[in-house]
């Protein structure tokens, strides 16, 4: 268990004996004190808090690139023998959550929603993979796709989460006109890889 994760459970306990604290001075000056419901109004807002926060555990500190970046992410032409692979990520299901991206099992990058990152790797297939990290990663499959390199040396591929019975899932959608999608990230937020260039 990380730091983050513990941080989360100790904020969780913290939440719950300052909640039920809370409503017990306000219920004994009402006259009408209820040790039993306020603990467990107390619980209930400590776990909903630890929850939460376990779920955003694995993030790391992303930043943002500048307009000017992204425009000239944008506008960018493949280096000779490489491909340019814009990944998109979209969505309402944990939007927060920093997802992790790796190529051929490489970590490049970690983006939440609505955002895109942007690697240079060589034009061969290549499989890219994503998965959360903290509690959101033990709640949700991770996956994995093989991509070929595209003619035009440019692949935008859109990662959306879905939620299942038991776990959500990854889902990955290779666009099929990869100059278009890409100018239609013009107006998305642009997370800088990591590892720019393989």
């Amino acid at each position: 268990m990380n730091a983050k994760a513990i941080r989360a459970i100790v904020i969780g306990f913290v939440v719950a004996f300052l909640v039920s604290a809370g409503l017990a001075w306000l219920d004994a000056a009402a006259g009408k004190p209820d040790l039993q419901q306020e603990v467990m109004i107390g619980v209930v807002f400590g776990a909903i808090t630890a929850y939460i926060l376990g779920n955003l555990s694995g993030n790391r500190s992303i930043a943002s690139a500048s307009g000017t970046d992204r425009a000239a992410a944008i506008a960018r032409t493949p280096p000779p023998g490489k491909m340019l692979l814009y990944v998109w990520r979209e969505g309402f299901i944990a939007k927060m959550a920093g997802l992790n991206l790796s190529i051929d099992g490489r970590p490049v990058a970690q983006i939440k929603a609505p955002r895109f990152t942007l690697v240079a790797l060589p034009a061969r297939q290549a499989t890219l993979g994503a998965a959360f990290g903290g509690l959101a990663g033990a709640q949700s499959k991770s996956n994995e796709i093989v991509l070929d390199p595209p003619a035009n040396g440019i692949l935008v591929v859109k990662i959306t989460i879905a939620m299942g019975l038991v776990q959500g899932s990854v889902r990955f959608a290779v666009q099929p006109d990869g100059e278009s999608a890409r100018r239609s990230l013009a107006s998305v937020t642009m997370t800088p890889a990591d590892v720019p260039e393989i």
